[in-house]
């Protein structure tokens, strides 16, 4: 078997890539990255202005802070479906991470504040793709942001997180809504103008359907707008392996993707950087 010659210098330069990125996130509608500057010893904030990232394939624990103390993972534990290692998330987090996705219990186990938060179950839409989903009350529009929605509504509210995944997981198998899109699927709708019209209109046939079947209290429809991305774009974006060079023309970030383009539209999703080690332009 060959090796690519791309693969090959990305191992030659995994090792010279200085930051290491700790978290993507978004402060209203404008995404950043906070990454551990190994050369300056410190946490920086890396602006998404501009596309030209050299990204590195093996992901390492993202450590812990302590109050504004960061304190990197003493063992630089590997890392796959999660960003931490169990050591460290048990110190500040939350002990079994597989309740981050699907939780066990109410928080009488664990007597974790996470579990036992007021979680809300929401409709979000991507274009009129509708998907039903949940949240912790207090993060509800920061999260519909990180996934890109074009659109929500708040249809119940639950007192901990694993009444609202069980509803939510309900709803989804009772009127075959998706609690997640693919991807490239979501990449797709770029390329498609925004009808807030439309989007309505597939609202209102759920609205009553969710009301008298299953006897919540649905929100308004509430559009999610002011991505720093210029939609409907030339064409479909094409899904980027993450580890490697992403180089080209910037065209926006919408959800979790930066846009940019390099001969065609190609997309970068910025959550997989987490845990990795990058660069701004050539190491």
């Amino acid at each position: 078997m060959i090796a690519r010659a791309d693969h090959l210098w990305l191992e030659e330069v995994e090792g010279r890539l200085p930051l290491h990125v700790l978290e993507f996130r978004w402060d209203g509608f404008e995404p950043g990255l906070v990454c551990y500057d190994r050369a300056r010893g410190g946490e920086v904030e890396v602006r998404l202005d501009s596309a030209d990232f050299v990204v590195g394939s093996r992901k390492t624990c993202v450590g812990r802070s302590e109050g504004d103390r960061y304190i990197p993972c003493p063992d630089r534990a590997s890392v796959t479906r999660f960003s931490q290692c169990g050591k460290c998330a048990a110190e500040v987090f939350i002990e079994d991470q597989e309740c981050i996705f699907d939780p066990k219990c109410e928080g009488e186990r664990c007597d974790n504040e996470f579990c036992k938060r007021q979680h809300v179950l929401y409709l979000a839409f991507y274009g009129t793709m509708p998907k039903v989903g949940m949240s912790s009350t207090r993060r509800v529009e920061r999260r519909l942001v990180e996934q890109g929605a074009d659109a929500f509504a708040i249809i119940g509210t639950f007192p901990n997180r694993f009444r609202a995944r069980e509803a939510e997981k309900a709803i989804s198998a009772e009127l075959g809504l998706p609690q997640w899109y693919k991807q490239q699927t979501i990449l797709a709708n770029f390329s498609h103008p925004l009808e807030a019209a439309a989007i309505e209109a597939r609202y209102r046939e759920l609205r009553p359907v969710l009301e008298e079947r299953d006897g919540f209290s649905v929100e308004p429809l509430r559009p999610v707008t002011g991505y720093p991305v210029a939609l409907p774009l030339p064409g479909v974006p094409q899904l980027r392996e993450t580890p490697g060079m992403h180089r080209g023309r910037l065209l926006g970030v919408k959800g979790k993707w930066l846009l940019y383009e390099s001969h065609g539209l190609r997309a970068l999703n910025l959550s997989d950087l987490v845990g990795r080690f990058m660069s701004r332009g050539l190491p």
